[in-house]
């Protein structure tokens, strides 16, 4: 058994991000668990251009947070709250993964320049090429090794621990994980915070596009009551 402040689940850029910034804030006691650092979605998944999308930040194109996360509830699956802190943060954490060494690409000015994609009414998008998420991800991992962030690799997380909350609408909430080594050995890792950083249900397909090594974990929030 062993105990830290906050346990972040997965090592995508969403958990290495998490990580990074709250080490930046103050928090000293992270540990990350995973599968490992170079098998999760981000580091792995292609295209012909991966796109990253951001306010927009070039030239005359007009854009706020509202009308940035008027285009994301626009789609019918995000709620309103959560559409307007991305929209709110999107230019924080995009100049976070430049200043990190991502080469989003800018005109002689500065600019970062976008184009514009399916159902975007603004110039958002940028990409670095079709390893995008990769390149994000490497930066990310080198800042985590700089921050001296703790990575507990070739391990998977069996089960969440929960403990009564006391609050009829929510009986339980995260204090950790079991996770089991590649030999089978357990472990319970005790948390005060539980950062559930595993992607989306990619394990439901019965063709993927992810190599094998993605095993996906949404599941383990799912039995451990969290309501989807």
């Amino acid at each position: 058994m062993r105990r830290c402040h906050t346990l972040i689940i997965g090592s995508g850029a969403a958990g290495l991000n998490a990580a990074v910034q709250l080490r930046r804030l103050g928090v000293e006691d992270i540990l990350i668990v995973t599968e490992g650092l170079d098998q999760g979605t981000s580091i792995n998944t292609g295209s012909d251009k991966q796109t990253y999308y951001k306010l927009a930040m070039c030239a005359d194109a007009s854009d706020s947070p509202r009308e940035l996360a008027d285009t994301f509830f626009a789609g019918g699956s995000m709620h309103g709250d959560l559409a307007m802190a991305k929209a709110a943060n999107s230019a924080r954490a995009f100049l976070n993964l430049v200043n990190l060494g991502v080469p989003f690409p800018r005109d002689r000015y500065g600019q970062f320049v976008g184009y514009k994609t399916d159902h975007d009414p603004r110039q958002r998008a940028t990409s670095v090429g079709p390893y995008t998420s990769r390149d994000m991800c490497r930066a990310l991992i080198a800042e985590a090794g700089r921050l001296g962030i703790t990575v507990l690799e070739r391990h998977n997380v069996i089960s969440l621990v929960t403990i009564p909350h006391g609050e009829p609408d929510r009986p339980c909430r995260a204090a950790g994980a079991i996770v089991m080594d590649a030999t089978g050995k357990a472990e319970a890792i005790l948390a005060e915070n539980t950062v559930f950083a595993v992607g989306g249900p990619g394990g439901l397909y019965q063709t993927s596009v992810y190599p094998t090594c993605h095993t996906g974990g949404i599941g383990l929030a799912i039995e451990a009551g969290a309501r989807a």
